[in-house]
């Protein structure tokens, strides 16, 4: 029987497939950082083949989801960063990190033991509402808004953008601390509560998949491929009276974004180690083991 010898694209493709499985080709820091590979130019001369057969081979690796290619900004490696897991119900169960402390009671979100939170200082601006805000706050469309918006890193990776809004009003009725651009270290649910007396006594979540904008891509190193998506969580907080005082809007990369929810009685060790199934070794997903 004849030797069949493998198409010289194939070569080409799985010795590229060989460089980025380690490393070579791929962001070598630990960050989600993009890496283009070389010109097609560049690839032709280094293996020696024709320019057929450099696309035939990026085109292989594309249906295996190693590279991507953008019109115009060439071949990227997929990067698969490990996940991060976050509880949103935290705060309901008591496990929000802080306990009311800082930020971290504004966030809501419970990340497992061992993670480093990193946050950048607040960025504070009033600016007319959208009509999305007027309608999440319930006020009218020409309330001015307080927006307080930060950077988080988790063990510094990029991992969230936060913007909460709050009326205007709620200044010059007495919680001025909401315009100054530093952190209420008791966090503002709790500040909102002392000044305002507005008691959370309850929050609304809304989540959706969207394709990212620009800042967005700069800081989390996003493409335009279509697994580059983001999640965007609303969430609405209400007091005793049913008004609406605090929205808070977070925005994650979804291809290293976990998000969990608990209700009712869940063993601890699910509570508080979110992803990884209690004790079973393999997570659902089978991306982080």
């Amino acid at each position: 029987m004849a030797r069949t010898t493998p198409p010289r694209w194939r070569d080409v493709a799985e010795d590229l497939l060989r460089r980025i499985e380690r490393g070579d080709l791929a962001p070598g820091d630990g960050s989600a950082a993009r890496r283009r590979l070389p010109p097609e130019k560049d690839l032709e001369l280094h293996y020696g083949v024709s320019r057929n057969t450099v696309r035939e081979a990026l085109s292989w690796l594309q249906n295996q989801g190693a590279v991507t290619s953008e019109q115009g900004k060439g071949t990227f490696v997929v990067h698969r960063p490990q996940a991060d897991h976050v509880t949103l119900s935290a705060a309901a169960l008591g496990l929000a990190p802080g306990g009311g402390d800082g930020e971290w009671y504004n966030r809501d979100a419970f990340i497992p033991a061992g993670r480093t939170v990193t946050v950048s200082p607040v960025k504070v601006e009033v600016q007319e509402g959208s009509q999305l805000i007027s309608w999440y706050l319930q006020t009218d469309e020409e309330t001015e808004f307080i927006s307080r918006h930060q950077l988080l890193h988790l063990d510094g990776r990029p991992w969230a953008m936060q913007t909460s809004y709050y009326p205007l009003d709620f200044a010059t009725a007495g919680a001025s601390r909401l315009l100054k651009p530093r952190n209420i270290p008791e966090g503002a649910v709790a500040y909102l509560k002392e000044t305002l007396g507005y008691t959370e006594v309850g929050f609304h979540d809304e989540i959706r998949a969207r394709v990212p904008n620009e800042s967005e891509k700069h800081f989390f190193s996003l493409g335009d491929s279509a697994a580059d998506v983001v999640f965007e969580t609303v969430r609405t907080a209400y007091s005793e009276s049913g008004r609406a005082f605090r929205l808070t809007i977070t925005i994650w990369p979804a291809d290293r974004t976990r998000l969990h929810y608990n209700a009712g009685d869940v063993p601890d060790d699910v509570l508080t180690r979110p992803g990884q199934g209690g004790a079973r070794d393999i997570s659902p997903s089978g991306d982080d083991a």
